[in-house]
């Protein structure tokens, strides 16, 4: 077949985690190994109205039509494509690979239940469809396991080079941090009370935020925050000020299963311990109290922020051990060949050099 090796379908535009994370770092690597591609971004997400998605949708469709067809291998990230149209593809000799992050098959937090069951139907069928899948943390991959032929662990990759200069704490004081994106802020309210117990115990701990809108908290934690709006630049400079991240997370099926937490994966590339709840695949990265801190109760997250803001040599051990995991196992050069070989697979393994 002639043409370009891959086509890269974006569920979204350059701003959203998975499509920098899970796609565009490897986009160099690509370019070192000789292989051509085409990069599409779908740009519907997060449209106001429904109308204006669905028109974003027949767009995106109308693109693919026929450069679709022009490649080797398409890569489609959480789109739920017409099963019709994946399976005309690979009757035309077309390798096609699924990658997703976000738990598809489950309710989103405020989901109409009509609407989740409908969404899961059409993700199962987009498993089955399809010749691999790429998952983004293994509570997503099991559930894919039973529907697809081919299913492959990835965690979110993180660039080498954005964290070789980082501003580093300064000698005044401990920065508490978080970084979210705005819908996430819910789960950060939701530790207001631990955050408020120790940064009242402790008047030298400060609060940076960084995220598309100052979050809503009480006197204190206001008086004592430092807002810092998101931007590909500043989520690295904040991850570099922190000395201690937290990152809570909902209970419900959609915040365990989603893939990756990157802003927990930032703050391990900055040599930053972590305060976190479980899900997202952190329980088979993260070794509890070796290289991040596990918190499922108010209790746990009092005690893990107090023993992290109370001893600096600790704060030291568990930041060079969560820096370890990145260098082991998450920068995108040390990810790119299992990625390239989930992509590719048997069929054009003669193109992986």
């Amino acid at each position: 077949m002639s043409g370009r090796d891959l086509l890269i379908v974006a569920g979204g535009r350059r701003e959203h985690a998975s499509t920098r994370h899970r796609l565009r770092n490897y986009l160099p690597f690509l370019d070192a190994d000789g292989l051509t591609y085409s990069f599409l971004e779908y740009r519907g997400a997060g449209l106001p109205s429904a109308v204006a998605r669905t028109a974003g949708r027949l767009r995106l469709l109308a693109e693919l039509a026929l450069p679709a067809r022009a490649h080797r291998v398409v890569l489609i990230q959480k789109l739920l494509l017409p099963a019709a149209l994946v399976r005309r593809w690979r009757r035309a000799g077309i390798r096609v690979v699924f990658d997703f992050d976000d738990a598809l098959f489950a309710p989103w937090p405020g989901d109409r239940p009509a609407r989740a069951e409908r969404r899961r139907r059409r993700f199962d069928v987009m498993l089955g469809a399809v010749d691999a899948v790429i998952a983004g943390s293994p509570p997503l991959a099991r559930y894919a396991a039973g529907r697809a032929s081919t299913v492959t662990t990835i965690y979110p990759s993180l660039e080498r080079t954005r964290f070789r200069a980082l501003p580093r704490p300064g000698a005044e004081g401990v920065v508490v941090g978080w970084v979210g994106a705005g819908a996430s802020q819910r789960y950060l309210r939701a530790i207001e009370p631990a955050l408020e117990l120790v940064l009242g115990r402790h008047p030298e701990v400060r609060l940076l935020v960084c995220s598309a809108r100052p979050p809503e908290f009480g006197p204190l934690l206001r008086e004592r925050m430092r807002f810092l709006p998101w931007s590909e630049e500043n989520e690295v400079a904040a991850v570099g000020a922190f000395d201690v991240a937290v990152s809570p997370m909902g209970e419900d099926p959609w915040s365990q299963a989603r893939g990756g937490r990157v802003s927990v994966l930032l703050s391990m590339a900055a040599g930053v311990p972590v305060v976190a709840a479980p899900g997202g695949g952190l329980d088979e990265l993260i070794v509890n109290g070796e290289s991040g801190v596990i918190a499922r109760t108010e209790a746990e997250w009092r005690e893990g922020l107090e023993r992290l803001v109370k001893d600096p040599a600790e704060r030291s051990r568990i930041g060079a051990a969560a820096r370890a995991v990145v260098e082991r196992e998450l920068w995108a050069d040390v990810l790119y060949p299992k990625w390239k070989a989930a992509v590719f697979g048997e069929r054009v393994r003669g193109l992986e050099g």
